[in-house]
């Protein structure tokens, strides 16, 4: 099903590694013994395509696809409210969105041990793709 769930994302343009991130696992198999396995940490579009690419006879993924169908149907009615909104409603609720994203990426920044917050914002203007090698170079060093 995994496979299934990462050609679905390959052939959606997307890169695969930013939703299927292979992890190396270290596992018991007895004798005091271990071996190292591969694992993947999953975005939330990677476990969607995987719910969505399972057998729904088994209870999990029946309760996965209604996760993501309710959540589904929650967006639609959010879109549909939006669209009723005057323009400055909008900005307002615009400008909640993006202290509230603003809010939780300094959050994780901090987490992952950043502490000049002006030189981190500044180069998130430079592109997603830095920001993203710093964080993981920061947590790599911690």
């Amino acid at each position: 099903m995994i496979n299934r769930a990462i050609i679905s994302c390959d052939n959606s343009k997307l890169e695969i590694d930013d939703h299927f991130a292979k992890v190396g696992k270290m596992v018991d198999i007895g004798s005091k013994t271990s071996k190292s396995i591969v694992d993947y940490k999953l975005s939330r579009y990677a476990c969607y395509l995987i719910v969505q690419n399972s057998d729904p006879r088994k209870e999990v993924v029946t309760l996965g696809q209604t996760y993501f169908a309710i959540q589904t149907r929650s967006q639609e009615l959010t879109e549909k409210e939006y669209s009723t909104l005057t323009e400055d409603e909008k900005g307002f609720y615009q400008r909640s969105l993006t202290k509230k994203g603003n809010h939780s990426l300094n959050q994780v920044a901090k987490n992952c041990g950043v502490k000049n917050f002006d030189q981190f914002h500044n180069t998130r203007y430079k592109g997603y793709t830095m920001v993203k090698q710093q964080m993981i170079l920061r947590k790599e060093r911690i």
